[in-house]
């Protein structure tokens, strides 16, 4: 490795990107995702090339079918861990919030708990 990783503060000193998808496509994103099983809040991280993205943060124990279902979707992410059981999907190619929702719409049901909350 040629150079080491970014730490925390390093990736909070780059604040310039705003987030692309919009207010109402962030809602659209987290009620479609809720209604088919899903705990997911719509949030801005920093990916590995140290650049603001838009992400949904959602419980760990999603994460696989989530994969899964970004998989079947060709959309391209990265994975994040985060504190208390939860993880960021980061959208690092900014797709667009319309994209996104066009893909969210043909998820499959959560498997945990029937596909309900």
């Amino acid at each position: 490795m040629s150079r080491a990783y970014f730490t925390e503060d390093q990736k909070l000193a780059r604040l310039t990107h705003p987030p692309r998808w919009t207010i109402r496509e962030q809602t659209i994103i987290q009620e479609t995702l809720f209604d088919k099983g899903y705990f997911v809040n719509t949030v801005s991280r920093i990916a590995c090339d140290s650049k603001w993205h838009d992400a949904l943060q959602v419980k760990r124990e999603d994460v696989p079918q989530l994969i899964e279902e970004l998989f079947r979707q060709r959309l391209t992410f990265e994975v994040q861990a985060e504190g208390q059981y939860n993880a960021s999907i980061i959208f690092c190619y900014d797709d667009y919030g319309a994209t996104v929702i066009s893909a969210v719409k043909r998820f499959r049901k959560n498997k945990r708990n029937g596909g309900k909350l």
